[in-house]
């Protein structure tokens, strides 16, 4: 879970400077409620931009709609106060867990499930064909694309002439398992396959660390706006 802490010992300096001790506890939440909506507004608009609290660009991602995803996490971004700090931190603990490995990069192991053994089937002689049933997955639209860009193709009953034509996306993924897919995609290829393999998350910070000098200035126009410590 990430969240950003703003409290007295992470703006020691700003506070004692502002003598915060001599303001009661209440108009020290109102306060503290300011600061975590206006950091809160100010990183939703860097979040939505993809960019890090210092406003570099985040490290791009493999498709648009894992942009858009992330972009996305800004909506999720909540706010809560008392006397003593202001809390800014994602609505639910799944979201959190994203963020955070969005915000500290790290990497992922993953590994193959063993593969099934082939199940018994019926002779088919004399049978009519039939569209496949899948007994596990169907193939992904991912696995489609591949093979017709492999130039994958089935033998068409259409007219008079039998050929071979080069099936839709939708076929394909109405007539071939993954488990079928990845098959031909490996014979057709060469590839063998991958047992393990690592997926790299890059670092993209969404938001800053409670000491960072925008926050400091962000507090200081709080207590202003609340016409405390105008003189400093």
């Amino acid at each position: 879970m990430i969240e950003i802490a703003i409290n007295q010992a992470s703006m020691m300096n700003l506070m004692d400077r502002l003598e915060s001790a001599s303001m009661p506890p209440a108009k020290r939440r109102r306060v503290m409620q300011m600061i975590g909506r206006e950091v809160a507004k100010v990183n939703k608009q860097r979040i939505r931009a993809g960019k890090a609290p210092d406003g570099t660009k985040w490290a791009p991602t493999i498709s648009k709609r894992k942009h858009k995803r992330l972009a996305g996490l800004s909506k999720r971004l909540r706010t809560r106060a008392t006397a003593d700090e202001a809390i800014i931190n994602f609505d639910k603990r799944f979201v959190g867990m994203i963020a955070n490995q969005q915000q500290q990069g790290m990497e992922q192991q993953f590994t193959a499930p063993p593969a099934k053994p082939p199940r018994p089937r019926a002779s088919e002689k004399g049978k009519r064909a039939e569209p496949f049933q899948p007994t596990d997955s169907p193939c992904t639209r991912s696995q489609a694309l591949r093979l017709r860009a492999l130039g994958y193709k089935v033998l068409s009953n259409r007219g008079k002439r039998r050929r071979y034509r080069k099936p839709s996306l939708k076929w394909i993924q109405e007539h071939l398992s993954v488990q079928r897919a990845a098959i031909i995609i490996r014979t057709t290829t060469g590839e063998t396959r991958k047992n393990r393999w690592t997926v790299s998350t890059p670092e993209r910070q969404m938001l800053p660390e409670a000491g960072n000098d925008e926050l400091m200035a962000i507090a200081a126009k709080a207590f202003k706006k609340m016409g405390w410590g105008g003189g400093s």
